[in-house]
């Protein structure tokens, strides 16, 4: 099921947008950090490149949501007697896809940079975020329209920058800024809300794949 799913990301339009999207990092970053070979300016440059997640999970929410739409209008997955391990795979192969832009480019770059500690630190926390707002947009698709759930990704983005000039320091109920808190207080409570707001997501997903099932 999961290989099936892989399938599916290979072949599609998010899987060359991420690609690029890495990519391009890949080429940039290390060329920026050469100049600036500090701790601050890699944390700096993470809280930077966080600011387009939101937009990317929303893009690949709806190509997810759009394909199997393709595919006889989720008929495939509501017919099928195992429709909560689908969902589970598609979120489980999405979050290993997106190590590739939020987290294989700073171990690269704490290598480079000799700091593979904070290297490992920032790929860690950005892959955290992007396998939240992957959960969050899939489950905000089953709800609201692609316009609807790219203007939540706007939004979220906005929250980002406020949290990175400390301004949401303490809003456990906003989960997108949690990781950016962690970064700038090193308090480990922050990753630990976000990990609880993620499994809230996918007992919703579940719950509601159930629900569309039943229907």
């Amino acid at each position: 099921m999961i290989k099936s799913e892989f399938l599916k990301l290979k072949n599609s339009t998010g899987f060359y947008l991420v690609s690029t999207y890495t990519l391009l990092e890949l080429l940039v970053m290390p060329i920026y950090l050469f100049f600036r070979n500090d701790r601050v300016s890699m944390i700096n440059v993470s809280l930077i490149i966080m600011l387009s997640f939101p937009i990317l999970a929303s893009i690949l929410s709806i190509f997810v949501f759009e394909q199997e739409s393709a595919a006889n209008n989720f008929q495939e997955i509501i017919t099928s007697k195992r429709t909560v391990e689908i969902w589970l795979s598609k979120l489980l192969v999405l979050d290993a896809f997106c190590f590739l832009p939020s987290s294989i480019v700073w171990l690269v770059v704490g290598t480079l940079q000799n700091d593979l500690k904070q290297g490992l630190i920032l790929a860690i926390t950005n892959w955290i975020l992007i396998i939240f707002l992957n959960h969050f947009h899939i489950l905000l698709s089953f709800f609201i329209k692609k316009g609807g759930n790219i203007i939540i990704s706007i939004v979220e983005t906005l929250f980002l920058v406020f949290a990175s000039n400390k301004v949401l320091l303490g809003a456990y109920w906003c989960p997108v800024v949690l990781p950016v808190n962690f970064l700038l207080t090193i308090n480990v409570f922050y990753i630990i809300m976000l990990f609880i707001w993620i499994v809230f997501c996918v007992i919703i997903i579940v719950l509601f794949s159930k629900r569309m099932k039943a229907i």
